[in-house]
C-alpha cells in the first residue's frame, strides 16, 4: 500500500473480538479460525497503519489446550467484558477520532427480549459471547449493539463495524464451519442489560429504525458508520483452511489479503467488490453486505467515488 494509505491524521482505536472457545452449550460449538483472524487484523493494523498497540483492545477466547493462552479474565470475550470495553473506547475517544470493531464468532437468533419492537415470538439478532451457556448467559443483541454504536456516532466517532459471523442457522460442511447455530435459541433469558436502561434501549430503536429496519440487514442502516457483514441472512459465513493452511474467516481474509496487495487508497464499496468475487469463487452462497458509507475510505474519513 502507499504512503498516503497510511497517513491517520486523528486518532484511531481497534475493538477485535475472537471467539473459538465457548463455554459448554447445546447450541455453539467451538470454532477454529476467529483468534486467527483478530491476530491477523491486528497484525495488519499494526504494521501497515502503525497503530499502537495501546489504542488496539482485543479480547479472544482461545481453546485451552491451544498455543495460545489468556492473559487475564478482563481479556475474555464475555458479555460484561465486550460491553465494558465499547464504553471504555467511547468514553476516550474524541469527536473525528476513528474507531475500528472487528467480530470473528458465532452470530445467533434468540427469542425476542423486546416483543413491544419485534413481535411476540419474533427474534433478536446478536453476536454470541463465550459465556453464553451460563444460567443467565447473555447474548449482545441487535438492540443493544444499536445503542453501542448510537453512542460513538453522537460523538462524532468515525465508526466501521466488520462482523464476519452468521446471523443464524448453520451446520460442518467438511473441512469448513459455519458460525452461527443449527437453530433459533427459545430459551428463556434474562431481560435485562449491562448497556443501558430497558426504555433507553427501546427510543434509541425506535430512533434509529423509525419504525422500518431493512431485512438484510445486521442493524438498523445508519449513514453515520460503515457496516461490513460476512453474509446475508439466510446464508452461511464461512471459515476454513486458507490454501491448506490456517483456518480463517472468509471475510477476514480476503479483506486483509485485499487491503495488503492493493498500492493505492479504495473505498469500502471497491473492498466489498474485491471481497466479493475472491469469497464467491470459493462459496458461492455466501455473499458479503455492506452498509453505510460505502464510498468512505476504509480506515479513512474522505470519500471517493468508485469509477
Amino acid at each position: 500500500m502507499t504512503e498516503s494509505t497510511h497517513v491517520l491524521p486523528s486518532n484511531f482505536y481497534a475493538l477485535l473480538i475472537g471467539i473459538d472457545y465457548y463455554l459448554p452449550n447445546s447450541l455453539y460449538k467451538n470454532l477454529q479460525g476467529c483468534v486467527k483472524d483478530i491476530n491477523l487484523v491486528a497484525d495488519y493494523l499494526q504494521k501497515a497503519l502503525k497503530i499502537p498497540t495501546e489504542k488496539i483492545f482485543k479480547l479472544t477466547s482461545s481453546h485451552p489446550n491451544g498455543l495460545e493462552t489468556v492473559r487475564s479474565q478482563d481479556s475474555l470475550p464475555t458479555y460484561k467484558n465486550i460491553i465494558e470495553t465499547f464504553k471504555t473506547i467511547t468514553e476516550i475517544a474524541q469527536p473525528q477520532d476513528r474507531i475500528y470493531i472487528h467480530y470473528s464468532g458465532h452470530g445467533g437468533r434468540a427469542l425476542t427480549i423486546y416483543p413491544e419492537l419485534k413481535g411476540e415470538g419474533q427474534y433478536d439478532e446478536g453476536l454470541v459471547p463465550m459465556d453464553v451457556g451460563e444460567l443467565e448467559g447473555h447474548y449482545l443483541r441487535d438492540v443493544e449493539i444499536a445503542t453501542l454504536l448510537k453512542n460513538m456516532t453522537d460523538k462524532q466517532l468515525t465508526v466501521t463495524v466488520i462482523l464476519d459471523s452468521c446471523h443464524s442457522g448453520g451446520a460442518t460442511r467438511g473441512d469448513c464451519d459455519i458460525r452461527g447455530s443449527e437453530s433459533p435459541d427459545l430459551a428463556q433469558r434474562p431481560a435485562d442489560s449491562a448497556v443501558a436502561s430497558r426504555d433507553q434501549l427501546i427510543r434509541n430503536w425506535q430512533i434509529l429504525t423509525e419504525g422500518n429496519i431493512d431485512s438484510l440487514a445486521w442493524l438498523p442502516p445508519s449513514k453515520d458508520y460503515v457496516l461490513l457483514a460476512a453474509c446475508r441472512p439466510t446464508e452461511y459465513a464461512y471459515e476454513y483452511n486458507v490454501n491448506g493452511k490456517d483456518r480463517h474467516g472468509a471475510l477476514t481474509y480476503w479483506m486483509i489479503d485485499t487491503l495488503s496487495s492493493t498500492t493505492s487508497s479504495i473505498n469500502y464499496k471497491s473492498l466489498h467488490d474485491r471481497i466479493t468475487a475472491k469469497i464467491q469463487s470459493k462459496f458461492p452462497s455466501q455473499l458479503p453486505m455492506l452498509f453505510g458509507e460505502a464510498e468512505r475510505l476504509v480506515f479513512g474519513s474522505d470519500r471517493i467515488s468508485t469509477q
